[in-house]
């Protein structure tokens, strides 16, 4: 009877064991890097499994592949170029591999907290589109037909309606093409990612993007974001001004390594120093990963952050002023 026992006991730790390890392999990387795979005609499973997996976007090309063929989808991956991040799971990819690849022209890569000013700076040196029309487009919204053009428009006081909504992302873009052909394009694509999630409690989109957006640009260390978001929720639930850098740097004619005492007293909308809760708008794009930190935002008691200035980006956090003025002194911080 005790050998029995024992050997259920066995059975069980080895099938818990094995289910964890079966979790581990096919649990993403969590990284939100976008890199760029290139299925040749004719290739088969085994070769973009191998190449998915040196590019760190799997974690084992065999489970991979199993996975694979469980679904039925093995077979109908398409040749050309595929856009994946790391942070898919293997349904993801797959649903990105099975589909029509994307179109050819030039390649623009728009990092994740770049504002619509940088990305129009960005597509005229590439010879995309002009960095003018770019930006009198996205200003108003006027003359592009999209679902949520009448969603941003109605919010006033903001510098440009499509800031926020223009995702992050690789690009192939044809040269010399209109402005509102690309906004659209990147509309789809925030579109694509906003649906992956449901819109935070208490927060209308316009608002769930604009905190997203200010966590991206205030976050360095990926770990941290749910933190930094819980930091603002928590301000804004007691009516606290938010008391973002970045929202002031949004508004400065040119960013600041450090910003002064004279900085924070700058009059504007977008300025959290001066106004209490979130500003008129987004003040850069935010990618999937500072989106899903706010709807999955810490719960925690602090309301002060600072980076360390050790070089790692990380911060340290206070639950009160009076920690958080301790630690800024003792580092010489402000």
């Amino acid at each position: 009877m005790i050998r029995k026992k024992w050997i259920l006991l066995s059975f069980a730790l080895l099938c818990t064991a094995l289910i964890g390890w079966l979790v581990f392999e096919l649990t993403p990387y969590s990284s939100d890097q976008v890199q760029t795979i290139k299925v040749d005609k004719g290739a088969g499973l085994t070769s973009v499994a191998e190449e998915l997996e040196e590019m760190e976007i799997i974690k084992n090309k065999t489970f991979f592949m199993l996975y694979g063929k469980i679904i039925g989808s093995d077979n109908k991956i398409k040749p050309g170029k595929h856009v994946i991040s790391g942070d898919l799971s293997y349904s993801e990819i797959y649903s990105e591999l099975v589909r029509s690849p994307v179109e050819k022209g030039q390649e623009v890569v728009i990092p994740e907290g770049f504002t619509v000013e940088q990305i129009a700076t960005r597509l005229e040196k590439k010879g995309i589109t002009s960095e003018k029309a770019f930006l009198k487009a996205v200003k108003t919204g006027e003359g592009i037909s999209h679902p949520l053009i009448e969603k941003v428009k109605k919010h006033e006081g903001t510098q440009y309606k499509l800031e926020g909504f223009l995702f992050p992302d690789t690009y192939y873009l044809p040269k010399d093409s209109r402005p509102e052909k690309v906004i659209v394009k990147m509309l789809n694509r925030f579109q694509e990612v906003k649906d992956q999630f449901e819109t935070p409690k208490e927060l209308s989109l316009h608002e769930w993007v604009t905190l997203a957006s200010i966590v991206e640009r205030e976050a360095v260390v990926a770990k941290e974001r749910p933190v930094i978001a819980g930091v603002f929720i928590n301000r804004l639930e007691d009516q606290w001004k938010l008391q973002s850098c970045a929202t002031v740097q949004y508004v400065l004619d040119k960013p600041k390594e450090r910003l002064l005492f004279k900085d924070l007293k700058v009059k504007s909308p977008y300025n959290t120093y001066l106004n209490k809760g979130l500003p008129p708008g987004p003040i850069s794009n935010p990618g999937k990963a500072s989106l899903k930190a706010v709807v999955n935002a810490k719960q925690h008691n602090f309301y002060f952050f600072v980076v360390k200035g050790d070089g790692t980006g990380t911060h340290h956090f206070s639950k009160t002023f009076k920690e958080h003025q301790r630690y800024t002194s003792h580092e010489g911080n402000w």
